[in-house]
Formats: structure tokens, sequence, C-alpha cells
């Protein structure tokens, strides 16, 4: 699993984060959600081999909210 941050728009309230946190963990290779609504981050786990960034983002845009930037740790 690849530890992954997502930059969001700016979230307004803790509710818009639980949107983006239920609509990622039900995604198949995402574990470990968690938005914070304060700094407007996602912090999650995924595997590279069942999800991709493009599926990530279209999740997020599908909810009614933009991503701002992916950074994905890659395992040595």
């Amino acid at each position: 699993m690849n530890d992954c941050v997502i930059d969001l728009e700016e979230l307004v309230c803790p509710m818009c984060a639980t949107k983006i946190e239920k609509a990622l963990a039900k995604l198949d290779g995402v574990s470990d959600v968690k938005v914070m609504y304060n700094s407007s981050k996602a912090k999650l786990k995924i595997d590279l081999n069942i999800v991709t960034e493009k599926k990530l983002v279209e999740v997020i845009n599908n909810v009614g909210y933009e991503v701002i930037k992916v950074r994905i740790k890659y395992d040595e």
C-alpha cells in the first residue's frame, strides 16, 4: 500500500470532508481514509495495482469537489 495525500479545494465544513471520506472509502484498493476539512487534505493508503490516481480524482469530482494536487509516496 502506498501513502497518498490529496490537496483539495477549500472545504468549509466537516460534512464536506465526510462526503469525500465516504466516497473514497468505498473504492477497492483504498484504506485508512482521513479527510481533514481544516487543512483541506485527504490522507489515505492506496494499492496502485487496484486503483489509479485518475480514479481518485474522478470520485472526488463526482461528489462535487475539486482536487488541487495528488501526491503518492512510491515504495522503494
